[in-house]
C-alpha cells in the first residue's frame, strides 16, 4: 500500500467511502468534497492498495492506481478550535495556518479493523510535524476518544461543533511544547512514538544520519 494526495479524479471513490462511513447528516456530499480537493488537495491523505484482489472489489472505491482503502482530510488554519463552518466552507483554509484540522477519517468497510486508519493517521502526524505546525485538532464521538488518545491526542471536552446534530469531543495533538503542562512527558512520549513509527513505515522519511529526527521538538 502507499499514501498519496488527492485529485478530482478520485472524487467518486472518496464520496463512496464518505457515504459508507458517516450518516447523511454528517457525511460531506460530493460537492463539498470537490470544493475541498480544489482548495487543499495536499491536505487529503489517501491510502491506496495497488494489489487489491477480487475479495476487495465488492466496494466501489476503485482508483486509477488501485483500491482506495482509507482517507483523511482537513484544512489548516490559525483558529485553534474546530468549528461547524470548517465543514462547510473550504475557503476558510489558510495554507500557512498553525493548526491542521481533521474533518474526516474514513476507511472502506472491507478494510476496517485492520489498522489502516491508524497507519494513515501516523502519516498525517508525521507530515504535520515536518510542516512545523502547532499540532492537529479533530472532533470525534465519545466511543473513539481512546483510539485518538493512543496517538497523543488530548480530550478537551465537548466540542462547540454540533456538526450533523451530533455530540462531539474536541481532541488536540500538540507538536510544540507548552509551558506548565503537567501531562507533557506522557503525552509527548506517545506522540514521539507515533512519529518514529511513521518514519519507519515511510521509506521516503528514512532518518539517515538523524537529519530528519532533529527537526521535531517532540523528539529532542
Amino acid at each position: 500500500m502507499f499514501v498519496r494526495h488527492a485529485t478530482l479524479d478520485d472524487l467518486d471513490a472518496l464520496s463512496s467511502i464518505e457515504s459508507a462511513c458517516f450518516p447523511p447528516k454528517e457525511a460531506a456530499d460530493i460537492e463539498r468534497l470537490a470544493n475541498r480537493i480544489e482548495t487543499y488537495p495536499e491536505h487529503f491523505w489517501l491510502l491506496v492498495n495497488p494489489d487489491a484482489d477480487a475479495s476487495d472489489a465488492c466496494f466501489p472505491a476503485h482508483l486509477a492506481d488501485g483500491m482506495l482503502v482509507s482517507f483523511i482530510n482537513g484544512m489548516t488554519t490559525d483558529d485553534a478550535d474546530l468549528t461547524d463552518a470548517m465543514y462547510e466552507q473550504a475557503d476558510l483554509h489558510d495554507e500557512n495556518g498553525s493548526w491542521q484540522m481533521i474533518l474526516g477519517v474514513d476507511t472502506a468497510p472491507v478494510y476496517q479493523h485492520r489498522g489502516c486508519a491508524a497507519y494513515l493517521m501516523r502519516r498525517v502526524i508525521l507530515d504535520t510535524a515536518i510542516a512545523h505546525r502547532a499540532g492537529i485538532v479533530l472532533a470525534c464521538k465519545e466511543k473513539l476518544i481512546d483510539f485518538y488518545q493512543g496517538f497523543g491526542f488530548v480530550n478537551e471536552g465537548p466540542s462547540s461543533s454540533t456538526h450533523g446534530n451530533a455530540t462531539w469531543y474536541q481532541m488536540r495533538l500538540r507538536l510544540k511544547c507548552q509551558p506548565n503542562d503537567e501531562d507533557h512527558d506522557e503525552v509527548y512520549d506517545i506522540t514521539a512514538s507515533n512519529i518514529r513509527k511513521a518514519m519507519e513505515e515511510t521509506t521516503s522519511y528514512m532518518d539517515h544520519g538523524h537529519t530528519v529526527t532533529s527537526q521535531f521538538p517532540v523528539l529532542k
